[in-house]
């Protein structure tokens, strides 16, 4: 099959992915100033509220925010370490335009990490982890009954922390953390989070719930890397390229690390 292996950019079809119409961005209260403005930032090129490929200037946000210029540039300079935004001339940033190598790049790193803190996870803390993610799951079927995407959303986030968290280690929650960053901005451009789609998501992740309340690693892991394989997949197939043999090899190494079989893929 052939390698989706190139650079194209996807931001030209962005603009009619939004939900609603105007955005209204508040005001930020004057404690904690970059690190609100960070966090305000981060959550909106996250959600494509501000747009991949956007030009914005540091007045701007700082109007938008009710700020200065100095949190807005010191949060900018914490998001361009995370790839998120690209400073250019005149005072401009610029929100990173979204690739179809980043889709293959990012779900193989998130598919050879994910399915093993899943699985150490369940083996030394499913106990602790498992009454949380159940109630995050049913809180995700409300969303999902009530058409709600930015709370599915939060609750999605939360799930895949909790499920990760007897891992008991801080350095792969970051890398898992930031890992779904990346990916969320393809599924928010894409629209996994409209009304529509909210169900089949999360009946996805009461299968992985099923595994992790049986205590069952193995099987919670070959769950969640074929969730992700499928997710990055029709994301790659919506946005018109080819199939990505990364992928594909990153899913067979991570079933045959949990030394099960798997079938081939996905046609």
């Amino acid at each position: 099959m052939a390698d989706s292996r190139h650079g194209g950019s996807l931001e030209a079809d962005t603009a009619d992915r939004r939900q609603g119409t105007r955005v209204v961005f508040s005001p930020i209260r004057k404690s904690g100033l970059t690190e609100s403005v960070y966090q305000r930032l981060r959550s909106e090129i996250v959600a494509a509220h501000l747009l991949p490929g956007e030009l914005v200037t540091l007045d701007e946000l700082g109007t938008r925010y009710g700020v200065s210029r100095t949190p807005v540039r010191e949060a900018l300079r914490r998001l361009e370490a995370e790839g998120l935004v690209l400073f250019r001339e005149h005072r401009r940033v610029q929100v990173a335009p979204l690739t179809v190598n980043e889709i293959a790049d990012t779900y193989a790193l998130r598919i050879l990490t994910e399915g093993f803190a899943v699985s150490e996870s369940v083996r030394h803390g499913r106990a602790e982890i498992a009454g949380e993610a159940e109630t995050i799951y049913q809180h995700m079927l409300n969303d999902a009954t009530a058409g709600d995407g930015d709370a599915f959303y939060r609750r999605h986030l939360d799930f895949h922390r909790a499920i990760y968290a007897g891992a008991g280690s801080q350095e792969l929650a970051r890398v898992t953390e930031d890992l779904r960053t990346r990916t969320d901005r393809h599924r928010h451009v894409h629209g996994s989070f409209l009304p529509g789609n909210l169900r089949a998501t999360a009946d996805a992740h009461g299968a992985i719930l099923a595994a992790v309340q049986a205590a069952d690693p193995q099987a919670a892991a070959r769950l969640v890397v074929e969730h992700l394989y499928r997710t990055a997949v029709e994301l790659i197939t919506q946005a018109g390229a080819d199939r990505s043999t990364l992928l594909d090899d990153a899913r067979s190494a991570a079933l045959d690390g949990l030394g099960g079989t798997h079938e081939g893929r996905l046609g």
